[in-house]
């Protein structure tokens, strides 16, 4: 075409085989990049440099020959048309793995590109002529490549841009479905296997009561007391199991009303307890497990032998207190009883309990603790009205975000 003037037809052959190794290669490892953040500027460069170092080694004269007038082509150019549409071959079959990651009519029109290159190259390896019908038949096939190229990215980006959008957001919304499935099911497994032991041990356990109730009288009292205090800690520690449970689902929410599941859960002690007031709130049925851990470390820990609990509607939430008559709490732990793992003093076990019932309550409210008047402890329970509970939903979620 006259382009570089001086030069023969090798010149070009040279620059076109180059190019197509350049292509090739590029079309083969493209679908590796789908799933990374590609750095511009280092992507630029790079080929810049590639470019750059095969156009010096073309005009330096040291690039293999690839076509010799009236002979025709050279080994170097057949073999490197076969090696391209080989690049080729094994760039379709990546594509055809990665083919979820596009859009049908896009992975259809690159699948048709690549395969009309290979014919391309096939039909470059049988001319003598620069002018023969086998090389004007590769550059039709060749046109027609870049066409598809074009309806590929070119005009899907520009015409029709929502279609690559919304199907990148519904690759992301099934991922996100996927992963809650998954952790759905890991957690049903988890609450069956906690339901399994429990139950087992809790067997294990009335065995063992049973038979140290027939040996009071052939055991030693020290041995009889260790006995007992174990059967104690493993029964507590298989209600905080079931408490971990309730923590685990979110079950729905429902208007509870407080004072009769107040009365309910007093039920299940064996010390007077004064109720005053009372209150519906909306909760979910870890709030039973909540009230009971409550009760049973006023009784347990605190050593109170009465305990008064009061409820009363205020603006814009109802405020449930729970007070006892015991030891209470010593200031220097008191910023630290709602913590995973805390544990004081002798009757202290996992240190799990208190820390459960602060992340249940928190789905709709909150919880803290102020000492007793004269003494004891006065727990806290914050339950927020609709509005005020999305608010501070909505508040929370921001900040975890925000971190």
């Amino acid at each position: 075409m006259g382009v570089f003037s001086g030069n023969d037809a090798d010149l070009p052959t040279q620059l076109w085989i180059a190019a197509r190794y350049l292509q090739s290669i590029s079309f083969l490892i493209a679908p590796f990049m789908l799933r990374r953040t590609l750095n511009v500027h280092k992507v630029f460069s790079i080929y810049f440099a590639v470019t750059s170092f095969l156009l010096a080694l073309i005009f330096g004269g040291y690039f293999p020959t690839c076509f010799i007038k009236g002979s025709g082509l050279t080994q170097f150019k057949i073999i490197s048309e076969y090696m391209i549409s080989l690049i080729l071959l094994a760039s379709l079959f990546m594509l055809r793995i990665h083919r979820a990651d596009f859009d049908y009519n896009v992975y259809r029109l690159l699948s048709g590109s690549i395969i009309l290159t290979i014919f391309a190259e096939l039909s470059f390896t049988f001319y003598i002529d620069v002018y023969g019908f086998s090389n004007l038949l590769g550059h039709y096939f060749k046109l027609l490549s870049f066409y598809f190229v074009y309806k590929a990215i070119v005009v899907t980006s520009l015409m029709k841009p929502y279609d690559l959008l919304y199907r990148e957001l519904k690759m992301r919304e099934y991922d996100l479905v996927k992963k809650k499935e998954s952790h759905e099911h890991l957690l049903e497994t988890l609450g069956l296997v906690n339901k399994i032991l429990r139950h087992d041990i809790l067997n294990d356990l009335n065995i063992i009561s049973l038979s140290v109730d027939n040996l009071k009288e052939r055991m030693d009292e020290r041995e009889l007391d260790m006995s007992q205090k174990a059967v104690q800690h493993s029964l507590k520690l298989i209600s905080e199991m079931k408490d971990f449970e309730s923590l685990m689902y979110v079950r729905e929410v429902k208007t509870i009303d407080l004072r009769l599941l107040v009365m309910e859960v007093s039920q299940e002690f064996p010390i007077h307890l004064n109720i005053h007031g009372k209150c519906s709130v909306k909760a979910d049925s870890g709030l039973h497990s909540v009230i009971g851990n409550i009760i049973q470390n006023s009784i347990v820990h605190g050593k109170a032998d009465m305990i008064d609990i009061s409820m009363q509607e205020k603006d814009g939430f109802c405020e449930l207190r729970i007070s006892d008559n015991g030891s209470g709490i010593p200031d220097r732990v008191k910023g630290r009883v709602f913590e995973e793992g805390f544990k004081y003093g002798e009757s202290g076990h996992t240190g799990i309990g208190l820390y459960i019932a602060k992340r249940i309550v928190e789905r709709y409210g909150e919880i803290s603790l102020e000492d007793n008047v004269p003494s004891g402890t006065t727990f806290i329970l914050k339950f927020y009205f609709d509005d005020k509970a999305d608010k501070e939903t909505e508040e929370k979620n921001d900040d975890e975000n925000g971190k």
